[in-house]
């Protein structure tokens, strides 16, 4: 994969990590665990066509590795949003 085709990717993992950060109101410490998330999945999402096989390398000759990497980094976010939203009986 060229580089400036994984840096993009990885700027979408970092501008959507930190939009949901701004968007879900959270702490400093979680604006950048969703950067992190970010970034993880615009990477996952990226790769995964390699990642179950049915590919043996990125195609970046079409747009489809940035729409995934959205995805991937959208998905992997508002996943852990969700998980972090829930409270354990009697925290305050």
């Amino acid at each position: 994969m060229p580089t400036a085709n994984l840096i993009l990717m990885l700027l979408i993992g970092i501008v959507f990590g930190g939009v949901a950060a701004v968007v879900l109101r959270g702490r400093k410490g979680v604006f950048i665990i969703n950067i992190l998330l970010g970034v993880i999945g615009a990477s996952l999402g990226a790769f995964f066509p390699v990642l179950i096989g049915r590919s043996v390398v990125v195609d970046v000759t079409t747009p489809d590795y940035l729409l995934r990497a959205l995805m991937g980094a959208f998905l992997l976010v508002v996943l852990a949003s969700l998980f972090r939203s829930a409270k354990p009986n009697g925290a305050s």
